[in-house]
């Protein structure tokens, strides 16, 4: 039985973009992998064509979602076109375990949040409405609740006397932990430094450390793929950057800011927010030549791989090489504000090749980095794209053993909802990899 609903190709073509985008892939990638060119893809976004029952399906097999979340068109129902010549609301089956009623609730939710901030993780693995089995171990792994609150209502009260000395070595604590890998910790004690910072403020000297911790608290939200708490802790940055008129600080609250705009699939505006961040920079002289060089890199980095997912090549490696030129001006990789230097710049290199479409040109650049003293978080995050740029060469046996190499380097980094995806594409594979099955339910992407 079919049950109408009201969907149009238009807002189809909106939750396949924001399923899309959760699952961290481009037009090029996405239409590779379904058979398709991107232009195909980029029609159906745009909803300029009403694609049949086997591109919806392949789509929604491709994106990790259920069928009916991408509006599934029943083969049997072709789009009607009304006076104008616009599609008409087709039909969706109906689902044998759902309320109608709750479908349609959940399609209205969809629709409306496709073009806001948070559209990323609307449709993804931590907010698609699924049983247990598939909901990405992040959100179970590191629980947020306690950062969320004092982000939204404000930090707990703070027993400790709030000095800057006492702020610096939380900001250094918080930084280790996650360059570390150790997410949950870091989330756990962000609270508690985040209320020491703000009673520092709240006393009228406004240290650096408050906007480097809500910045902190915006690479944790990521790492939760928390894309609205994102949003909140990188504005929070910005304006403690302002208020202390941090250069430095500014700089990586508007990278984070970047970020947040990254994930909801504005890349244009993304790649503005870094690089005007970056040439603001070049012109202040109110931080050192070496760590205002490394604040610029690493905006650069950023803008350069936000610029290879808006499938922009030419900008992608313009902007990866002026981060470069920064990075040579620096020989220090731990700075004030993080990690940066040569090695970084090599990192997003593999990032941009990857998501370029080059697979063996990423693993080619990959093989140049050395990852001795490297810290975890960066480690494990280039063994992923190693084992992205393996799956989409064909080659199964490598990504799963980068998948491995991930897990070693920070545990915690493996249960985060781009290796479930990896690793779901992995146990759906033809032929079946011995292992797998158990570091899919280790990393929780399927239940243990």
């Amino acid at each position: 039985m079919d049950v109408p609903i009201s969907i149009t190709p238009a807002d189809l073509g909106k939750v396949v973009r924001a399923a899309r985008a959760a699952a961290g892939l481009t037009q090029v990638e996405l239409g590779r992998r379904c058979g398709y060119s991107h232009s195909v893809i980029s029609r159906i976004e745009n909803g300029h064509v009403t694609p049949d029952w086997p591109t919806v399906a392949r789509l929604a097999t491709e994106l990790h979602v259920a069928p009916e979340h991408l509006g599934l068109i029943h083969s049997g129902a072709p789009a009607r076109t009304g006076a104008a010549g616009a599609p008409e609301a087709t039909s969706l089956p109906s689902h044998p375990t759902a309320v109608d009623g709750e479908d349609a609730v959940r399609r209205r939710h969809m629709l409306t949040l496709s073009g806001s901030a948070a559209a990323a993780v609307v449709v993804g693995p931590l907010h698609t409405p699924v049983d247990a089995a598939t909901r990405s171990a992040a959100a179970a792994s590191i629980d947020l609740s306690g950062l969320e609150d004092a982000l939204l209502y404000g930090p707990p009260p703070t027993a400790e006397e709030p000095t800057a000395a006492g702020v610096s070595r939380t900001v250094a604590r918080a930084r280790e932990a996650l360059h570390a890998g150790a997410y949950r910790q870091l989330v756990a004690a962000l609270p508690q430094q985040l209320a020491l910072a703000e009673a520092l403020a709240q006393g009228g000297e406004h240290p650096e450390g408050l906007s480097a911790l809500y910045a902190i608290a915006a690479r944790a939200a990521i790492k939760a793929s928390d894309d609205r708490l994102l949003v909140v802790a990188a504005d929070r940055a910005v304006q403690a950057a302002r208020a202390g008129g941090h250069v430095l600080a500014l700089a990586e609250a508007c990278r984070m800011v970047s970020s947040g705009y990254r994930r909801a699939g504005r890349y244009d505006r993304a790649v503005q927010v870094a690089a005007r961040a970056a040439d603001e920079l070049a012109s202040d002289r109110n931080a050192p030549p070496a760590a205002r060089a490394s604040a610029q890199g690493q905006l650069l980095a950023t803008a350069a791989y936000t610029a290879a997912k808006s499938e922009d090549s030419q900008s992608a490696r313009e902007l990866l090489a002026q981060a470069a030129v920064c990075a040579n001006r620096t020989t220090e990789e731990r700075t004030g504000t993080g990690w940066f230097g040569p090695r970084q710049v090599a990192l997003h290199e593999v990032s941009v090749l990857q998501v370029l479409g080059d697979p063996p040109g990423a693993i080619t650049a990959a093989r140049r980095v050395e990852t001795r003293g490297m810290p975890p978080e960066r480690a494990a995050r280039l063994g992923l794209d190693v084992a992205r740029a393996f799956a989409d060469w064909g080659r199964p046996e490598d990504c799963y053993r980068a998948l491995l190499a991930v897990e070693r380097a920070a545990p915690q980094e493996a249960r985060r909802s781009s290796v479930h995806s990896l690793t779901k594409r992995l146990l759906h594979h033809e032929h079946r990899l011995d292992g797998v099955r158990d570091f899919a339910r280790r990393t929780g992407a399927v239940a243990s």
